[in-house]
């Protein structure tokens, strides 16, 4: 649609008559902020980027001159003598050559004086050091530096110098920063002194900085020195600095000198740093200085150096970590919880935080548990008691289970809470105590030892499958099996009640949690075995049962899941006297025609019989007892169809688990029963199928005598070949049967010695040029397919004695293969072409043409094939050296031909061609590839529908797999081709171009893309409008989502980080921009924050005592009236249509007002305004009932109105009360037709709204409501004339 200008209010700014010309006029607003601009640069971000012009340059075609590559091939580019400092403004200036000021150069902003200050110093700098000779070092840069800062006088000078030597200090050897600490340490300690009241912040931190790095270089013995620790202590007063940056940087800086210093990371380093007492002394008196602030900004250096104290200030620092909690701000308990979570994460050593220390803060943590109602509070205390328990489990085990019963007291009783995220922190906390605490004393060696402590701790878990935790099983479930998984192994002896009772609960009616409650079992499963929880919840199957309901029976797919290393016996004892059991009752019920309890038994009797795969997943005693049910299995398979595939399945798996674990005992005890097992898989396998049951029964055959066969012995392999070599010679043998040994001979085939093969070549070598039975001769295919592609030694050496036999019968076969044995000959071909020399290169010639033309067959894996088989043929040729640098042209010549044949053989080619182009794409000469496309653009335009698809297919290859330089010059020759291909194709392939072009213009912009369609062609155009439409509403929704989530919440008040931070954190921070520009402020984002209010929960009887330990649980961060997650559901249950009373009973009320007697008056009365006031609806028995029972249901919005489905269905008989709707019922009449005028109402006219829509002329049907009311008008009228002339008579 047409965007129209607004309107001005009158005419708008006119000239004056006679100055329409005039080249001075009076408003020169734009032009003088043109001109103010003229000669300012740009600030801005401008679209014309180097990327920019990259890409330029490549959609151009314009290749890159011999200095451009010299400078990509050396990585660097330089400017005005300058080394690695990159084409910036900055180069101009400063000839400085050293890496360590790259951050200045790089990052120059010309609008910060800081930055030209600094930049003015390094190039009087840089000078100087040339003149005198030197080499640019850091060691040299560093002189000349503290040189300089000798010499400064203002605050600017000084910050440009001090920050230009946080730059370089940090790559100044070791040993000079111990040679100059002396001097260095006094400079900055004096400046550091001089400038401490001052706002400069850049310069505070610069200096904190610089001494941290001289500190973190010195030796042991400098520390003891009380000079050191003087200057130490200068930058320890700053960690409490009211300016943020500047108290970050302190902090960092004592980090850095505590952890990562020189003696610290040295071979011989001591347990702790000399200056950790001192640290430890200030920030004691500093956490108990009264003041919150000071407080806050402690804490937040204590949690990331908690461990880094020796014993005694570690043990004083927690007391008065736990003394300042008992404060009741949220803040610093908060602070306070970071801390000790820190301590225990950092996993210090004994000698630091002993186990009894451990356990006391864990105690005493027990007292400043908040209220289950506090929801962050809560998480976070209970994260530091999780870390607190694997801390202590670490140091001391039996001390730490010792501890344990109450956290799990604990945090069990906060399942009750009406909180979901309490509910689940104490799941996690639970359970991750469980997997590093539980899990240790579970192990064999140290079970007996903590036997019953487990037992008590099990129990408290148990005890919470009571009613009383209905809403928190789900996470009792959970929790229980990772015990299962945990303990099961050797625990199982105080479990197994527990088994039962879920047995119980699983039973009981409509109970919520299955999923969770098999899960759990499962668990039990895999850790016991099935024997113990077979044991403890028995399947309560007899075979006598009447109502087929079988309750446990959901424990059949449970084991089914989870079983792994049992016993076969065990199934031998259990299962199999059931599933025979259930198999006579089926049979049973099915002669007395009881459908459902037959069915019933028999379904039962496959579940169990599936299980038999599980059991033989490494059992532990198949060297004992398989030959118990060897004899068994083998009836299963012969006789009892409905057996056949679990039974196949498990012996696959007793050999393949067998030859994973390399346990030679087993194999060769599977390996004995290969002589009973082989003739009947044989058997089967040769059986007419009847049914498609039957088939996939000979198929897992099939699959289970090639498993078989590679335990057998040689002496059995050959004799079951030579006996189905036999049997394939008898004349008289059904087609089926040849068909069926023929596959056995190939599964056979790879154990055989040449003689033997020698004979299976022959048998291939006749029915190859056999066209009479086509199966066959594919059979013979796969055959000679397995030959070439064997891995035994002795298929190997076969294959190559008779490599040019095999390769003249592939080649002279191909006139009589059939259709549906392309795909095993060209893999055949595939294999023999991996074999080629440089002689016999020229074979490839005449394999090109049919892989081409297979490219197009029905079949996928012949698709497949043929595609594997040509790019197979390029790789060989490039390997042999077909033509030396022109091998890929003539390669791609060879396919090229194909380009001249069918449509059908056209396409094929094309796809061949894409094939090869996306493989070798990354070796093709560019000349090369141009040359293919300008084919397949020209192939394009024809009218062939299967030619322009595979053209199209080619063109989407292009433009995914190539790069954009490569890309970028053929866009005008895809696009002319695209847009002139025929009408019928385009509008065929309308959604392949449409991918294409989006393809297009995304990767080379719309304005590009529109330039090289014709003007001509506005379909084209509009779709490609489209698209962009369709890009730009992608993007816009992008950037709503990307906003969404980076939309920070509101802060939490209280959080737990998960670890301190190390100490290459640390120092990575410390290496920052320490950049800063003062001329641009930067802008500060709004960010609303959250009121940290706190809330203390007493009543009139109970006043909290805040010098009781426990006063911190009545002190909350969570608004007491606040209703919990539960809550919150159980209100949004539907609510009943009746009141109930408190005791449970309904409160129904009837509705005695006297409606027929009010109606009756009102059709009596002759006043219409009280007509008006008393309008109620038709009282019919139906409409009464409707109205009083659903008197307490909201109102229905709809009103029936309109025509079609939302017309009215019944017209009210008599007259209309009121309604909710307008539709001016009120007027009429009582006594009389027509309408009638209201008192302080408008007339009863009818008042349509006019709107546009009705000028539309698909709507026509809304413009007979003009004519139907002039009408109805022209009709009333009419009837009140006659009515008055009628009245006029009757007076006369």
């Amino acid at each position: 649609m047409v965007n129209f200008r607004h309107r001005t209010k009158g005419k708008g700014k006119r000239w004056k008559k006679g100055h329409s010309s005039s080249s001075n006029p009076e408003i020169k607003r734009y032009r003088n902020v043109a001109k103010s601009k003229f000669f300012q640069e740009h600030s801005g971000e401008g679209n014309l980027t180097s990327e920019a012009l990259k890409k330029h340059n490549a959609f151009l075609g314009a290749g890159r001159s011999s200095s451009e590559e010299l400078q990509d091939d050396d990585g660097d580019v330089t400017f005005g003598g300058t080394f690695k400092t990159f084409q910036t403004f900055a180069s101009d200036w400063s000839q400085c050559s050293n890496v360590s000021f790259n951050k200045l150069l790089k990052g120059f902003c010309s609008n910060s004086a800081l930055h030209k200050e600094m930049l003015a110093v390094l190039a009087a700098v840089t000078e100087v050091i040339r003149t005198g000779g030197g080499k640019e070092t850091t060691v040299e840069y560093l002189g000349a530096l503290m040189t300089t800062l000798d010499v400064c006088e203002s605050e600017e000078s000084v910050t440009a110098v001090v920050m230009l030597l946080g730059m370089g200090i940090k790559k100044v050897p070791h040993e000079v920063l111990k040679l100059k600490y002396s001097e260095m340490a006094k400079t900055f300690v004096n400046f550091l002194g001089k400038f401490a009241e001052s706002d400069n912040s850049a310069l505070l931190r610069s200096l904190i900085g610089c001494l941290s790095v001289l500190l973190q270089a010195q030796e042991l013995a400098v520390w003891s020195s009380s000079s050191t620790l003087q200057v130490f202590d200068s930058v320890l007063t700053f960690i409490t600095h009211s300016k943020p940056k500047v108290r970050k940087a302190a902090q960092h800086a004592i980090c850095a000198v505590l952890k990562g210093s020189s003696l610290m990371l040295s071979k011989d380093a001591p347990e702790h740093h000399p200056a950790a007492s001192h640290v430890a002394k200030y920030l004691i008196k500093q956490i108990e200085s009264g003041a919150s602030t000071t407080t806050l900004h402690t804490l937040g250096l204590l949690k990331e150096v908690f461990a880094t104290f020796p014993k005694p200030q570690l043990k004083a620092l927690c007391e008065s970590v736990l003394k300042v909690m008992t404060l009741g701000n949220i803040l610093v308990t908060s602070c306070c919880m970071q801390s000790l979570h820190s301590l225990f994460v950092s996993r210090p050593p004994s000698s630091s935080l002993p186990p009894q220390r451990n356990a006391q803060l864990i105690v005493a943590l027990f007292d400043y548990q908040p209220a289950s109602s506090d929801t962050q509070a809560t998480l976070a205390w209970l994260a530091v008691l999780q870390e607190g328990y694997i801390n202590l489990a670490r140091l001391d085990l039996s001390l730490c289970l010792a501890h344990l019963p109450r956290i799990f007291s604990t945090s069990t009783r906060l399942w009750l809470s009406d909180k979901a995220e309490v509910m689940s922190a104490a799941t996690l906390t639970l359970k991750a105590v469980t997997e590093d605490c539980v899990a240790t004393a579970c192990s064999a060696e140290l079970v007996k030892t903590y036997y019953q402590t487990l037992g008590r701790l099990f129990g408290v878990i148990e005890n919470c499958l009571t009613y009383q935790y209905h809403s928190s099983w789900r996470h009792v479930l959970h929790l229980l099996a990772v015990w299962f998984e945990v303990g099961g192994a050797t625990c199982s002896g105080f479990m197994v009640s527990c088994l039962k009772l879920l047995a119980e609960l699983r039973d009981s009616y409509r109970f919520s949690n299955i999923n969770e409650l098999e899960f759990a079992v499962g668990r039990a499963i895999r850790s016991m075995g099935p024997e113990i929880v077979l044991n403890a919840i028995s399947l309560q199957i007899t075979g006598e049962e009447t109502n087929y309901e079988f309750k446990r029976s959901w424990l059949l797919p449970v084991l089914r899941e989870n079983m792994c290393s049992s016993r076969i016996k065990f199934f031998l004892s259990y299962f199999l006297p059931l599933a025979t059991v259930c198999k006579k009752r089926s049979i049973a019920l099915q002669d007395v025609g009881d459908e459902v309890g037959a069915h019933s038994f028999k379904l039962l009797q496959s579940q169990i019989w599936a299980l038999l795969p599980c059991f033989c997943k490494n059992p532990t005693d198949l060297k004992d007892d398989f030959k118990v049910i060897a004899k068994i299995l083998g009836t299963a398979i012969g006789e009892y169809k409905d057996l056949r595939l679990d039974t196949m399945t498990a012996l696959r798996k007793l050999i393949t688990s067998s030859q994973e674990a390399n346990n030679e005992e087993n194999v060769k005890e599977m390996a004995r029963f290969a002589k009973n097992y082989l003739p009947i898989l044989f058997n089967l396998y040769t059986s007419k199928p009847n049914g498609t049951d039957e088939e996939g029964q000979r198929l897992a055959a099939y699959e289970t005598i090639r498993v078989y066969l590679q335990i057998a012995s040689p002496e059995l392999c050959q004799e079951l070949f030579d006996r189905a070599l036999e049997k394939l010679n008898t004349g008289d043998v059904d087609t089926f049967v040849k068909e069926s040994v023929l596959d056995l001979l190939r599964a056979l085939l790879p154990y055989q010695d040449k003689s033997r093969l020698a004979l299976l070549y022959s048998c291939c070598e006749d029915r190859l040029t056999n066209t009479k039975n086509l199966h066959e001769q594919k059979k013979a295919y796969r055959l000679l397919e397995e030959l070439c592609g064997s891995s035994s030694d002795s298929c190997k050496a076969f294959v190559s004695d008779n490599l040019l036999n095999l390769q003249r019968l592939l080649l002279h076969s191909l006139s009589t293969s059939a259709a549906f044995s392309k795909g095993p000959r060209l893999r055949c071909l595939s294999h023999l072409v991996t074999r080629l020399d440089q002689s016999q290169l020229d074979m490839l010639k005449q394999i090109v043409p049919e892989a081409i033309l297979c490219c197009k067959d029905i079949n996928e894996r012949c698709r497949s094939a043929a595609y594997s088989l040509l790019v197979l043929i390029g790789h060989v040729m490039q390997k042999l050296d077909y033509s030396g640098e022109n091998t890929m042209k003539d390669y791609m010549g060879l396919l090229l031909t194909g380009l001249a044949g069918s449509p059908t053989l056209i396409s094929a080619t094309i796809l061949a061609l894409a094939r090869v182009t996306h493989e070798f794409r990354d070796s093709m000469p560019l000349d090369l590839v141009k040359i293919v496309l300008e084919n397949i653009c020209l192939l394009l335009t024809s009218h062939t529908r299967e030619t322009v698809a595979s053209a199209l297919s080619f063109i989407k290859m292009f433009l995914t797999s190539f790069l954009y330089d490569t890309v970028a010059p053929e866009v005008s020759l895809i696009v002319k081709s695209i847009v002139g291909m025929t009408e019928d194709c385009k509008h065929h392939f309308r959604l392949k171009t449409r991918n294409l072009f989006d393809r297009l213009v995304r990767k080379f912009g719309f304005e590009t893309i529109v330039a090289i369609v014709p003007a001509s062609d506005l379909i084209t155009h509009k779709r490609l409008r489209n698209l962009r439409k369709i890009h730009s509403r992608k993007k816009k929704m992008q950037a709503k989502d990307a906003i969404d989530e980076n939309e920070s919440d509101l802060e939490e008040s209280f959080s737990v980080k998960s670890r301190p931070k190390s100490i290459e954190e640390i120092l990575a921070e410390s290496e920052e921009s320490d950049l800063e520009v003062d001329a641009v402020p930067a802008v500060k984002s709004k960010k609303k924050k959250k009121d940290l209010n706190t809330w203390i929960h007493e009543d009139a009887d109970n006043i909290i005592d805040f010098t009781d330990r426990t006063a911190a649980r009545k002190i909350t961060a969570t608004q007491p009236g606040e209703q919990g997650i539960v809550a919150v559901q159980n209100k949004k249950k539907k609510q009943s249509a009746f009141k109930t009373a408190s005791d449970g009973r309904l409160i129904i009320t009837e509705d005695n007002s006297s409606g027929e007697d009010e109606h009756a008056r009102n059709l009596d009365s002759d006043n219409e305004e009280e007509d008006g006031k008393s309008l109620r609806a038709p009282l019919g028995r139906k409409r009464k009932f409707s109205e009083s029972t659903d008197a307490s249901q909201p109102a229905m919005k709809y009103q029936v109105g309109g025509s079609g489905i939302h017309r009215p269905t019944k017209r009210p008989s008599g007259h209309f009360h009121g309604t909710s709707v307008a539709t001016g019922a009120e007027y009429q009449a009582r006594k009389a037709k027509g309408d009638i005028k209201k008192k302080g109402k408008p007339d009863p006219y009818a008042y349509l709204p006019l709107s546009r829509k009705l000028l539309s002329r698909r709507k026509k049907k809304s413009a007979g409501q003009f004519t139907s009311l002039c009408h109805a008008a022209r009709k009333g009228a009419q009837k009140g004339i006659q009515a008055r002339k009628k009245d006029t008579r009757n007076r006369k």
